[in-house]
């Protein structure tokens, strides 16, 4: 395997925002895991659309986007640190709108469908100096900051959203004047003790009571495009990570989604027409949840205990 190296290592941001608590809701059924492929590629497109220069996208990890900026000279870097802390809180305000647009839009009731608002995000900040290195077609990052950013989502923090910014990085970027860190410390066997700035995220995003006061177009528009990527999505090749392509949840094609493909194919002639009607009846209704058992007013407690689905950390 060719390698391509770059002489010396650069300053950098380095990011990780990770998306927690799908795993703990997810099942083996072909259906749940068709659609939680989806959700989870709705969220990380979405993760990735806010991406701006400096930012760069290094790569996509698990349910995770790795991203970097390399740290200009002074003079453009001022104004860059205050774009990547705005930036930051923008990933929150867009995944939590996003999520909420997910859980309003969806007429399944799947396992993954009933429970996509238990999503959160985890983002993780440090700043110091990667080697950039070529591997065929894939631009690697290498070095100790590269390992200490990934190890720092291993963290003591008891929550499942949270910004965490390193003492490093609070010096690189300039975060808004109303965003106050609460100073910690977390160590690592090999590294040692990496002081730390926790933020954590309340309320941001659209409700999901805003996102239903559209009109029914609007609504039944949304319904109606998340209603047949979830429906078609069994019938997607499976990405083999080759070419640069994420496969977050790195399914097979086993006897179970073959046969759950074929079943589409089968059902979507007569399906389709039926699902046009159950999603109007979903936008007339204001897009709030049908979901079996679910009450219209029900709101997800963080750790998921109020569905008996308490979420664990990833």
């Amino acid at each position: 395997m060719a390698a391509n190296v770059e002489s010396a290592p650069e300053p950098v941001v380095l990011i990780i925002a990770d998306i927690s608590g799908y795993t703990s809701y997810m099942t083996a059924n072909a259906k749940a895991l068709s659609h939680g492929q989806a959700l989870i590629t709705e969220l990380v497109t979405t993760i990735i659309n806010e991406v701006e220069l400096p930012l760069k996208v290094a790569k996509l990890e698990g349910d995770a986007v790795f991203l970097f900026a390399r740290k200009e000279d002074s003079a453009q870097w001022a104004e860059s640190k205050k774009l990547i802390g705005r930036k930051l809180f923008k990933l929150f305000e867009r995944f939590a709108g996003k999520v909420n647009e997910l859980s309003s839009a969806t007429t399944c009731t799947c396992n993954a469908c009933a429970h996509v608002q238990k999503l959160r995000l985890k983002v993780v900040v440090h700043s110091g100096e990667a080697l950039f290195h070529q591997v065929l077609q894939f631009q690697e990052l290498a070095g100790v900051d590269v390992i200490i950013v990934h190890r720092l989502l291993k963290n003591t923090l008891k929550a499942d959203q949270y910004l965490l910014v390193t003492a490093k990085a609070q010096q690189d970027i300039e975060l808004p004047p109303n965003i106050s860190l609460a100073a910690g410390r977390e160590t690592y066997e090999g590294i040692g003790a990496v002081e730390v700035g926790v933020y954590y995220p309340n309320g941001v995003g659209p409700s999901v009571d805003q996102l239903t006061q559209g009109s029914f177009s609007q609504r039944f528009r949304a319904s109606w495009r998340l209603f047949l990527t979830l429906w078609f999505k069994a019938l997607a090749p499976v990405p083999d990570g080759s070419a640069g392509r994420f496969n977050h949840l790195r399914a097979k094609a086993g006897p179970g989604r073959i046969a759950f493909a074929v079943l589409t194919l089968i059902l979507t002639p007569i399906y389709l027409p039926v699902g046009a009607v159950f999603v109007a009846t979903h936008a007339l209704r204001g897009g709030r949840s049908t979901q079996a058992g679910a009450r219209e007013d029900h709101v997800h407690t963080a750790d998921g205990s109020c569905c008996g689905l308490k979420i664990e950390e990833d």
